[in-house]
């Protein structure tokens, strides 16, 4: 008898559909590009779609919005919130410029969606993001991607400025107060209605009305901004500065410091500005500009009197403005600039404070000046950049930059050091003695000139602590700290002077003096 065996059927095995999107991005919302979008969407869509392995979970496209940043792209953000929750497996893009023209961004993003499994497939640049050499290749050409961005934000930039210089205004603001923009004059036209209250505005001001009460009458009438907003302190002030009303216009009174982050920056002199008289009729006439200036100068008189440092001092720790700051200890005045920043409640800075005196000693000695001149200063310095180690940047009007070195000499708190091979090397040029080291109150050590206690000899040349030795000696090395072996090898002698200055003979003949500012 023949055995007949049981044949199990064989059952297919079914594997889970990948769920699949696509992102597109245009920079711009011309109808080229719109196009240009409209066929990424539609591409994708087919695409995805006619693969039997893949699940159709959506095209995501921002148009019109840079892909320096993600903050405003908002198909870009509730895609990766779709991500999150589980809804997309796979995203397929046309290149890494579409995808983020911002390094930093670009990888994050593709690390967070790699730790969630998602792979991000770029079809120009034919990267996988899960491939072992994705992220070397995405670091590569989004570095290139982020330097096109920049290049093409400089050409803009060239484009924009030789339109100021040869007086083709524009504006980005088609509304204000009093007038609206009209395209095909190429110039501002006015609105008369808002026009009496921008004058009655300019009246209250140079009547000596604060700008809180002008913004309270206007809102009182029922007067709004072009938003249909209330009238705020701030924005007063921001329209009566407004040259507009004059008839002139001012350009590049900000620019774009970063085309990667687009943070705008008040023109501070960096670049420069181009003045336009009479471009529009004017709803405020000379003669009545003219005291509005003349109030400005008033006022800024009463509330911020004019100082050589004014203005001129920037943190670069923080950004912040340097701010006068006048106290009183124990009878004596103390004058110093300080970081706005320190004085703000919830903020702080970590920046140098400086006494105003000692400003104006660096500030004649970067100078060439003999003794401080204000008038002087005011022509040559555009500013000064207070930077994170205490060192002066000064940005002349010339294009040039001084750099004063903070040595940090007398800090309230230094380190304890004691240095053998000062001894025997520091001569006196008032006695001629030598000088030698004494150990102070508790475990500070100085050095003072011997003759100061002989008899028949008169000396009153100045001590120096052992760490401010150090400090001047490293400086004049050229080291960013000291070394004992390095100083016996350079330095001869040190010659102390009754001014506190330091002449340093090194090895080789070569003499150079250090004089505190």
């Amino acid at each position: 008898m023949k055995k007949i065996s049981r044949i199990e059927p064989v059952r297919p095995v079914l594997t889970d559909r990948k769920k699949v999107a696509a992102y597109a991005r245009v920079s711009r919302d011309t109808e080229r590009l719109m196009n240009s979008v409209s066929a990424q969407v539609s591409y994708y869509s087919a695409l995805i779609q006619n693969n039997p392995e893949w699940e159709y979970a959506g095209v995501y496209a921002d148009c019109g919005i840079s892909g320096t940043g993600t903050a405003r792209r908002s198909e870009f953000l509730r895609m990766l919130a779709d991500c999150e929750a589980g809804r997309i497996n796979i995203i397929l893009t046309k290149s890494i410029s579409r995808f983020a023209r911002n390094t930093v961004d670009l990888l994050e993003t593709v690390r967070h969606l790699k730790s969630l499994g998602i792979e991000v497939r770029f079809e120009k640049e034919h990267i996988n993001s899960l491939s072992e050499d994705g992220e070397l290749m995405l670091s590569l050409l989004a570095s290139f991607a982020q330097e096109e961005s920049r290049s093409i934000s400089e050409n803009v930039k060239w484009g924009v400025r030789r339109r100021f210089q040869s007086g083709e205004i524009g504006t980005a603001n088609k509304h204000i107060l009093g007038y609206r923009y009209d395209e095909d004059e190429k110039k501002y036209v006015i609105i008369p209605e808002e026009a009496e209250a921008v004058r009655w505005m300019f009246q209250m001001y140079i009547d000596g009305v604060s700008f809180r009460r002008i913004a309270e009458n206007m809102n009182r009438v029922g007067i709004r901004t072009t938003l249909g907003n209330d009238f705020q302190e701030a924005s007063v002030r921001q329209l009566i500065f407004n040259e507009v009303y004059a008839g002139d216009i001012r350009r590049q009174k900000c620019y774009m410091a970063d085309p990667i982050t687009k943070a705008k920056v008040k023109n501070g002199g960096e670049l420069p500005q181009y003045y336009m008289a009479d471009c529009h009729e004017a709803i405020i006439d000379r003669e009545t500009y003219a005291k509005v200036q003349a109030e400005m100068e008033r006022r800024a008189g009463l509330v911020n009197p004019a100082y050589p440092f004014t203005g001129k001092m920037k943190c670069g720790v923080c950004g912040q403005p340097f701010t006068r700051k006048k106290g009183t200890i124990r009878g004596k005045t103390y004058v110093h600039w300080i970081c706005r920043s320190k004085k703000e409640t919830g903020m702080s800075c970590t920046s140098v404070n400086f006494s105003e005196e000692e400003l104006e000693r660096i500030s004649a000695r970067t100078l060439g000046m003999d003794e401080f001149d204000g008038a002087v200063f005011e022509k040559a310095v555009r500013g000064i950049t207070i930077m994170e180690n205490g060192d002066l940047e000064f940005h002349l009007t010339g294009g040039e930059t001084k750099v004063w070195k903070n040595l940090h000499l007398d800090p309230p708190r230094h380190i304890a050091t004691v240095t053998d091979c000062f001894q025997g090397k520091i001569r006196c040029a008032a006695c001629g003695n030598t000088y030698h080291r004494v150990n102070g109150a508790g475990k500070w050590v100085y050095w003072y000139c011997i003759g100061k206690k002989r008899k028949n000899v008169e000396c009153h040349n100045p001590n120096y602590t052992d760490y401010k030795l150090r400090q001047v000696s490293a400086h004049m090395m050229g080291l960013e700290e000291f070394d004992e072996a390095e100083f016996e090898k350079q330095i001869e002698e040190i010659t102390a002077f009754p001014d506190g200055s330091l002449e340093f003979n090194f090895y080789g003949g070569r003499k150079e003096r250090w004089q505190r500012a």
